[in-house]
């Protein structure tokens, strides 16, 4: 029930404004303003929301999406999955509970790049470590031709780079 009532509430508030999206990514045209009540336009308000829960490291909220029918791996305008967007930020509770709702660790934002990735660039060694040990392909390279351990070498990541050998150790026959 409080699902239903977070939901409606955001819902309701959607269809009162002209627009709660941040504009400093596009402009609004008058076309996207006249159809901001439209279902794919609160659907999207929706998902900024469920975005923001996860940089704000909110897990109750996060959980309520899911159950409530987000998908838990969508993408944002800038290509950002929510298990991404709270790698980024550090956010490890909410990693933890993305990941144990079925978030998959191994997709690529727009630049090729993992959560891993996110976690090794922003220095989160805790959360490198849970991503690491999920079942990726730590061989994956991102679209300037770069696996985790040379990210891990170009951020100076050296504890990254002795988990990532440690783990490769480990795959090897």
């Amino acid at each position: 029930m409080r699902n239903l009532l977070i939901i409606a509430t955001v819902l309701i508030s959607f269809t009162n404004s002209v627009n709660a999206q941040n504009t400093t990514d596009t402009q609004i045209t008058s076309t996207q303003a006249e159809n901001h009540n439209s279902p794919q336009a609160q659907y999207d308000s929706l998902l900024a929301y469920y975005f923001a829960a996860a940089r704000t490291n909110d897990t109750d909220v996060i959980e309520q999406f899911v159950e409530a029918g987000i998908p838990i791996n969508s993408y944002n305008i800038k290509g950002y999955t929510a298990l991404m967007i709270a790698t980024y930020h550090g956010n490890k509770n909410t990693v933890n509970t993305l990941l144990h709702l079925g978030a998959n660790a191994c997709l690529e934002d727009n630049r090729g790049n993992t959560a891993l990735m996110a976690a090794i660039f922003r220095g989160e060694f805790s959360i490198a470590k849970t991503l690491v040990s999920l079942d990726c392909d730590n061989a994956h390279q991102n679209n300037a031709g770069q696996t985790a351990e040379q990210f891990a070498h170009t951020f100076g990541q050296q504890h990254v780079i002795e988990l990532l050998a440690a783990t490769n150790d480990k795959s090897q026959p």
